[in-house]
């Protein structure tokens, strides 16, 4: 695959997988492994190969299309390192837009971990995490790191820090980041072994290489890659599977959370209130689920604790106690859910105070700073050692701060019942730092996160979930197989000044969208895809019905999860009963369909199902876009449609001009095959 660049200490070995997918090329895998061992840690993430595109192009294997992607620039897909980050396609010619650092903090949320190798930091490269591809209309070759997609993954079992760095040699391997020369056509191939001391033979890396020739090829190609561990990853969450009486569907989940209408400011009495009224009111969830008798969780979120650190009941807000709470869940047909974030903490907590040997010091021994929130730090002083309002992440190599978190979650589970369990600001897991027991990030990273998920049932014999946030993507599908895949939503489209600012991880309806489509080939294979929320409220909000269609038809057609966040006690029968019984119906007319999406620019995308039944237009940009009659067909290499049939607007959000249609911004609109043979089942 490539080339195999001669690099010190690094071999290469090729091999062809056995894994047949239609429309897909043969599958390539490298391995790179150390010949030698290293005597002091990488100082930086280490460069492990070298691959020339036009290299993985000889894999395509139709001639007339190697020509035009050898002669033509492409569009480029890069995924970011955590889930907050942007997952899309950059349009050929242009660059990745870095990020203008107004809150310095900020950028460990979207920057690779670790230090850049020296050569490439000074470069103006695409840079893609886990898996990236390369696009030349419906031709995509593609390249994920997939040398945790083992069997003897699951093998490794964390106890102490020194057993552990033995056990999870050549078993867990770092993240891998892509750096795209778009000129050169070159990819460099870097692994975060910041702290790593190399044994002889220890495998760094596997990279697999596929050619796909068009959506559903490409999602089919990384479920092959996949396969392996599906069933094992996916299995535990049946229990909250909305659509378990259907095998032929994708698991679905749902569910309400306090987050996006109430925030932190929470407490017993408007949880209750919430909890009375959701099952009583004709919402989503009530109509979709609950009148059918499915699993439907209610989840907690931030605002329940007494500090950032501090995962003890904060008795002001909840006087009765959690383990009430969950029981009052129970009691009304609910799964109990909670949010929790065990890998930060504020410098003022009580936990920090009494243990600052728990949190994770630089190189110069200062505290590793995980973020910015307002309420999660001080703005300056003795209690802030960080920049202002900064908040910081713990040194998971250490023993006890292993068990601080074991006993958390047995609190959680045991004592108070919850179990849809969403797992917060994991990425500050990942950050590099000088760890007490030595080593790599990734290591104790991996090692945290199956004592946050090791149980799969409470004690008592009740099945538990997770949902993880905030989470490095290449480094938690194994253990946390329901996650987010995109930066926050939000009641209104975009935050402006920091879009100019050019921030991927904002929380925006906009970039939550651009995510969860870029992810779209990613659901039910790499992740179960959690888009965020859907709203259908008209009290504190500014997206229009337009926006609020959108946001709920693409999380329904191209995700895993449908969460709520509407204030059920204000629910309005006349105005957000008319808007969820108008989505209810569009919802039913798509259920069990499957659906493909390609970008027409990194903002304009293309749609449409397998059968061929339905093809639409996703316009995200704040301008209208003009689309011709058969342009989706043409671009897509979609079949011709019959003179016999034809497409008609089932919804539709623009205007009829004359061989086309001006499409209205932040909109999706489906047009529906007409005339044609009796409509196949996807």
């Amino acid at each position: 695959m490539g080339e195999c660049m001669e690099l010190s200490n690094i071999f290469c070995k090729s091999e062809t997988l056995p894994l047949t997918v239609k429309q897909c090329s043969a599958f390539m895998r490298n391995t790179y492994s150390m010949t030698s061992a290293t005597t002091e840690p990488d100082p930086a993430n280490r460069l492990f190969a070298v691959l020339q595109l036009d290299d993985l192009v000889k894999l395509v294997k139709r001639p007339e299309q190697i020509k035009n992607c050898i002669s033509n620039d492409f569009d480029f897909y890069g995924s970011g390192w955590q889930s907050w980050g942007f997952g899309g396609e950059t349009t050929r010619g242009q660059m990745q837009k870095d990020y203008i650092p107004l809150i310095p903090q900020w950028k460990q949320y979207i920057t690779f971990p670790g230090t850049a190798p020296h050569s490439l930091s000074q470069k103006k490269l695409l840079k893609g995490q886990f898996v990236i591809y390369f696009r030349w209309g419906t031709t995509y070759i593609v390249l994920a790191s997939t040398g945790n997609v083992t069997s003897d993954y699951f093998s490794v079992t964390p106890s102490n820090a020194e057993s552990f760095a033995e056990s999870t040699r050549n078993k867990v391997l770092p993240p891998v980041q892509f750096y795209v020369d778009r000129h050169e056509r070159t990819i460099h191939c870097t692994a975060y072994t910041d702290g790593k001391t190399w044994h002889v033979g220890e495998k760094i890396a596997e990279l697999s290489v596929f050619v796909a020739y068009d959506f559903f090829a490409l999602k089919d190609g990384i479920s092959a890659l996949f396969s392996s561990t599906i069933q094992r990853r996916f299995e535990p969450y049946e229990f909250i599977n909305c659509v378990v009486d259907n095998p032929s569907q994708k698991m679905r989940f749902c569910g309400w959370e306090s987050w996006y209408n109430h925030y932190a400011d929470i407490n017993e009495e408007l949880i209750s209130k919430d909890l009375d009224m959701l099952p009583k009111t004709q919402n989503l969830l009530t109509m979709c689920y609950l009148e059918r008798d499915k699993p439907v969780v209610f989840q907690v979120d931030d605002g329940w604790e007494k500090a950032l650190g501090d995962w003890e009941v904060n008795e002001q807000r909840f006087p009765s106690g959690m383990a009430q709470l969950a029981s009052s869940i129970e009691d009304k047909g609910f799964v109990p859910g909670l949010w929790v974030a065990p890998f930060i903490v504020d410098w003022r907590s009580k936990t920090a105070r009494e243990h600052r040997d728990w949190i994770l010091r630089d190189k110069k021994g200062k505290p590793v700073q995980a973020g910015f929130h307002p309420l999660w730090g001080a703005s300056s002083g003795k209690e802030q050692p960080g920049l202002p309002y900064s908040y910081f992440c713990l040194d998971l190599s250490n023993d006890e701060v292993l068990e601080h978190i074991n006993r958390l979650m047995d609190t959680i589970i045991n004592v108070w019942g919850f179990r849809y369990i969403k797992i917060d600001f994991l990425f500050a897991g990942m950050l590099n730092g000088v760890f007490k027991n030595g080593g790599c990030a990734y290591q104790w990273y991996d090692r945290a996160l199956k004592v946050l998920t090791k149980a799969k049932a409470s004690r008592d014999g009740k099945p538990v979930a997770y949902l993880g946030c905030g989470l490095p993507l290449e480094s938690s599908f194994n253990t946390l197989p329901l996650s987010r895949i995109g930066p926050d939503t939000k009641e209104s489209w975009d935050v402006n000044y920091l879009r100019r600012l050019h921030y991927p991880a904002r929380t925006s309806a906009f970039a939550n969208m651009q995510s969860t489509l870029g992810h779209a080939f990613w659901d039910s294979s790499v992740y179960l895809n959690d888009p965020d929320v859907v709203f259908m409220r008209y009290d504190n909000i500014t997206l229009t019905d337009t926006e609020k269609e959108l946001i709920t038809l693409v999380n329904y057609l191209f995700s895993s999860q449908i969460m709520l966040s509407d204030d059920p006690v204000s629910f309005n029968p006349a105005t957000e009963g008319y808007f969820t019984n108008h989505m209810y119906n569009l919802l039913k007319i798509f259920r069990g369909t499957e659906w493909a999406v390609q970008n027409k620019t990194a903002d304009t995308y293309y749609i449409y199902n397998k059968n061929l039944h339905y093809v639409g237009f996703i316009n995200l940009s704040d301008k209208d876009v003009q689309l011709y009659d058969g342009q989706i067909h043409v671009d897509t290499e979609l079949e011709a449609v019959s003179p016999k049939d034809s497409f008609e607007p089932l919804l539709l959000h623009g205007r009829k001009i004359k061989n086309g249609y001006i499409m209205e911004k932040h909109s999706i609109s489906i047009w529906e095959l007409q005339n044609a043979n009796a409509k196949e089942t996807d």
